[in-house]
């Protein structure tokens, strides 16, 4: 079945089959350790299956990596088996038969189990997973020794071992656990050294985003706008010019202190897309067609602070101010189980050219999102005849199920 290629927006996980999988222009004629990781990276999915290769520059030297870590391993092994025998080919033969049992036991904790389980913090499965692993690897390493060492080379000792010995399977399991823990435990402080690196640049960009917050998310062309119909609206209708007051301030106070913290209640993000859009409705007037659709629980998920609204504010410059008449913007939030999917459609007068380098914010979102939600979101934009739709999908986590721990106690409280 032939793959798609990724495009510029495709996550981490996709380039990195796509760069595995063209390593050759056959399959068949690919080395079998890029077949063997090729193969881990494809059965063991999920949300976070890149999170402990995101910051990884070169795929082909994480490969080379390996291969030399193990070659490495086989010329120890067939040295400590030899004793001063020089039967290098049996050792060869015999380090060779438990390598399958070692490798299916290193992956599976790396590339499974470990960002899975361990990362997302779920011990008690992942304790009973690595158990179970751990003794199937046992067993596999057992039998490739016996029926592919003990049974051609040393036929004598078969009146002494058995397949199935208990004692023998749970041996060489601790031998596993031994030998393949040195590099998982190598893998685990590069990847630790790398995620310091990746917190280190996200505080830096965290901090630049919240010195350019007001300047970003709120645009001065949006405010003076607010203020100008504010001034007409306090002669001609003081109900409404209390409501712009009322609703402006409270922009302001989710940017101030909400817009601080890492982490926001997604009903409070769209409390504030509703503030928002009502002034909008009440500069629009009877301009303006808006629907507005929200599907799921919004009070039990918490996202990054004004990640939403850069969406809303393209579609009113790029659409709305640009018609007399007839506009209409159509919003819709769908939350799941597994993901947050958000779209904004927006109308749009023939030949504009609506694209996502000219909205607002769009480009700063983009590369926000890259840091918060690495290889957890997608981003498309569809430029239609008379309309434009842009889609964000983000997967979700079981952390984005929890309030951040600085929630109630925001950065520039006070």
């Amino acid at each position: 079945m032939k793959r798609d290629v990724p495009t510029a927006s495709s996550g981490g996980y996709e380039r990195w089959s796509y760069a595995i999988r063209r390593s050759s222009a056959h399959p068949a004629q690919r080395p079998w350790t890029v077949e063997l990781i090729s193969y881990f990276f494809d059965t063991f999915g999920g949300p976070v299956r890149m999170r402990m290769l995101r910051a990884q520059p070169s795929v082909y030297r994480e490969i080379r990596i390996h291969v030399v870590a193990w070659l490495c391993y086989l010329v120890i092994q067939v040295l400590a088996l030899d004793k001063f025998e020089h039967r290098h080919a049996e050792n060869l033969l015999s380090a060779l038969a438990q390598l399958p049992a070692q490798l299916l036991f290193t992956y599976t904790m790396l590339y499974g189990l470990i960002p899975a389980y361990l990362l997302t913090q779920q011990y008690i499965r992942f304790s009973l997973l690595t158990l179970a692993t751990l003794l199937l690897g046992g067993f596999l390493y057992w039998e490739g020794s016996y029926y592919l060492y003990l049974v051609p080379f040393e036929p004598a000792r078969l009146a002494l071992e058995t397949p199935w010995d208990p004692g023998r399977i749970l041996l060489c399991a601790f031998y596993l656990l031994c030998t393949s823990g040195l590099l998982i435990g190598f893998h685990m402080i590069r990847f630790g050294f790398r995620q310091q690196r990746l917190n280190q640049q996200l505080v830096i960009a965290n901090q630049s985003i919240e010195l350019k917050s007001l300047k970003d998310q709120i645009n001065p062309h949006f405010l003076f706008n607010t203020l100008n119909n504010l001034y007409g609206l306090t002669s001609q209708d003081s109900q409404k010019a209390g409501e712009v007051v009322m609703r402006l301030a409270q922009l302001m106070q989710y940017m101030l202190y909400e817009g601080n913290r890492t982490r926001v209640p997604l009903c409070k993000e769209m409390e504030y897309l509703q503030n928002y859009l009502a002034l909008e409705r009440i500069r629009y007037g009877d301009r303006l067609h808006l629907s507005w659709q929200v599907k799921g629980a919004t009070e039990s998920v918490y996202i990054a602070p004004l990640i939403l609204l850069p969406f809303v504010e393209n579609a009113f410059k790029h659409g709305v101010s640009r018609q007399l008449d007839d506009a209409w913007i159509q919003i819709q939030l769908t939350v799941g189980p597994d993901d947050l999917i958000f779209k904004v459609e927006n109308s749009k007068p023939d030949g504009s050219n609506q694209t996502p380098a000219t909205g607002i914010g769009l480009p700063n979102i983009a590369k926000r999102l890259q840091l918060i939600y690495p290889d957890r979101h997608q981003l498309r934009h569809l430029n239609g005849t008379g309309t434009y739709l842009v889609t964000l999908k983000l997967e979700l986590t079981s952390a984005d199920f929890k309030p951040a721990k600085n929630y109630e106690d925001p950065l520039f409280a006070g």
